[in-house]
């Protein structure tokens, strides 16, 4: 139609015609770009918002899941701890109560730590971190990321140490089921079933250097890992505080431009 219209005005030589066709052309199209560049940027926007925000809740979640993890592994440093004590004392030692057989059984505790970042790391490697335009929140997100996955290489590390002593100490103090019943042992803190196991000789780590030395060295693995998981939960509540401010930032932001909108 509009083609048609300038057509026609070329013809009858009507000029001023023509450039206001031409004229309304442009600004038509540019108008059209301006609206199509304004919807993308809130569309962008929003996402970038519903990102931040999902990261936030992730990084809630994971401090609540540390402050817990933390607690574990402080319950199992003061079992650890109390263990390499008590095999030094044998003649208490040997009575092998049922605190002391669990000491015994618990030597090679040491539970995974079952939380991560996974949006913020999902985000970092397909490059949908670069939505939010703050280089502070980019650098804390692979700080943070770094710092979780070295918590895990470490507890892969420690693990294994765990898992030596256990075999060790296990066979030295003859340990044995008391029947074929199904097993109550569960995951966690809370031990069941202590009757159903027996050790048979006590003699085996009760004030052996070389049990003890074992026992130590579980009590040392554990002390160092749990200090430095209070390293990553300081960097971990860091991490989450910096995104609540840059979101407030945001809101902010947002707001100071509604009310500068004609």
């Amino acid at each position: 139609m509009l083609l048609r219209r300038v057509t026609e005005h070329v013809k009858a030589q009507n000029w001023t015609a023509v450039f206001l066709d031409f004229v309304i052309v442009v600004v038509g199209v540019f108008i059209g770009i301006q609206v199509s560049n304004w919807n993308a940027a809130r569309i962008a926007d929003a996402q970038a918002g519903d990102l931040l925000q999902r990261m936030i809740a992730e990084a809630e979640d994971a401090r609540t899941d540390m402050a817990g993890y933390r607690a574990d592994n402080q319950v199992i440093l003061n079992d650890a701890l109390t263990l390499a004590a008590r095999l030094n004392e044998a003649d208490v030692c040997l009575r092998m109560d049922d605190n002391m057989k669990e000491l015994i059984l618990r030597v090679g505790d040491f539970p995974p730590p079952r939380f991560s970042l996974a949006t913020a790391r999902e985000a970092l490697e397909s490059g949908n971190l670069s939505a939010l335009d703050a280089a502070e929140i980019r650098d804390s997100v692979r700080k943070i990321a770094d710092e979780m996955n070295f918590m895990d290489r470490q507890w892969q590390r420690y693990i294994r140490i765990k898992q030596d002593i256990e075999q060790k100490v296990y066979p030295a103090a003859g340990l044995s089921l008391t029947g074929d019943q199904a097993l109550k042992v569960l995951p966690g803190n809370e031990f069941s079933g202590l009757e159903q196991f027996r050790l048979q000789t006590p003699e085996g780590v009760c004030g052996q250097p070389v049990m003890i030395a074992y026992a130590s060295n579980a009590a040392l693995t554990q002390h160092i890992y749990t200090a430095y998981l209070g390293q990553v939960s300081d960097r971990l509540d860091e991490y989450a505080a910096l995104l609540s401010a840059y979101a407030g930032d945001r809101v902010e932001g947002a707001a100071r431009t509604n009310e500068n909108s004609p």
